[in-house]
């Protein structure tokens, strides 16, 4: 009796167990995305994630998509994010938008990101998405809402902080050019410590030391272009002036020689290609393309 009671109650809870796995599960949130944030910046190292962010005072975009999953008509009222600084951004529609069975459709909040003395910058943030969905009158039939808090990725950035990141990304989009001039190869070796220094401090959460830097380490770059234009530049009119001397040389030494007996202007006409061959030739070095900073 008591070996039936035990299988009996193994088989009971067997068929709860399967019924609450097979229950489908209706998400009518289908996904979300947010739009003009810096994600495609690549990973935080502050946070040491890839986030959504944008700069306090910014507009922020976030696109819902909505897919209706009922047998019937639904009718979408109103979307709105709530974060957890405790604030709620809401896109209330005029007029409901009705949605037919397994139609999909997107809808947008958009606002102004908060300073970070109201979302702190110290921490992402989590948020969930609401769409209030309406009957026939109007009246608020269901709420469907989508969670965004055990995974937060949206990061509000301080001034300091977004002025870092934009310079990191720009100093890591230059490669090191071929410099000739020693002085710019050490300008550029200046501006790699300085980038590297501004990462250590970025990382420990010293936003505006790390805007300091980085704007040194552009700083240095640019000198490292200035300096070695301007000694490029000094070298090639050097060597120009010195192939346009010899060229005028050889042309007076031809013009004595074609004064001269047929043997010496023969003589004359070989130095004056001659003469023409070498200039040819200089001209050509100085003509080979300068490595451009990329």
């Amino acid at each position: 009796m008591k070996k039936t009671l035990v299988l009996a109650t193994f088989v009971v809870a067997l068929t709860l167990t399967s019924t609450f796995t097979v229950k489908p599960t209706v998400a009518w949130i289908e996904d979300r995305s947010w739009l003009g944030s810096m994600i495609n910046w690549g990973t935080d190292s502050y946070y040491g994630v890839s986030v959504y962010g944008y700069k306090q005072g910014s507009t922020a975009m976030l696109s819902v998509e909505v897919k209706n999953h009922l047998a019937t008509r639904m009718n979408v009222s109103e979307i709105i994010v709530g974060f957890d600084w405790n604030i709620n951004y809401t896109n209330t529609l005029a007029t409901p938008l009705k949605m037919e069975s397994a139609e999909t459709r997107f809808f947008s909040v958009i606002f102004t990101v908060p300073n970070t003395t109201i979302a702190t910058n110290r921490f992402l943030h989590g948020y969930t998405i609401y769409v209030k969905h309406v009957n026939a009158t109007e009246e608020l039939a269901e709420t469907m809402t989508s969670a965004y808090t055990s995974n937060p990725k949206f990061a509000v950035y301080s001034e300091d902080q977004f002025a870092a990141r934009e310079m990191s990304r720009i100093l890591s989009g230059m490669p090191m050019p071929t410099f000739n001039s020693t002085a710019a190869k050490l300008k550029w070796n200046q501006a790699i410590n300085e980038t590297s220094i501004a990462a250590i401090l970025y990382e420990q959460g010293d936003f505006a030391g790390a805007k300091d830097h980085y704007s040194k380490a552009l700083s240095y770059r640019n000198q490292a272009f200035t300096i070695e234009q301007e000694v490029t530049g000094g070298v090639q009119s050097a060597e120009l002036t010195l192939v346009n001397a010899q060229a005028k040389s050889f042309e007076a030494q031809a013009n004595y020689l074609n004064g001269l007996s047929n043997m010496w202007v023969l003589i004359g006409v070989a130095a004056v290609l001659f003469a023409i061959g070498y200039i040819l030739r200089g001209l050509g070095a100085l003509r080979k393309p300068v490595v451009a900073a990329t």
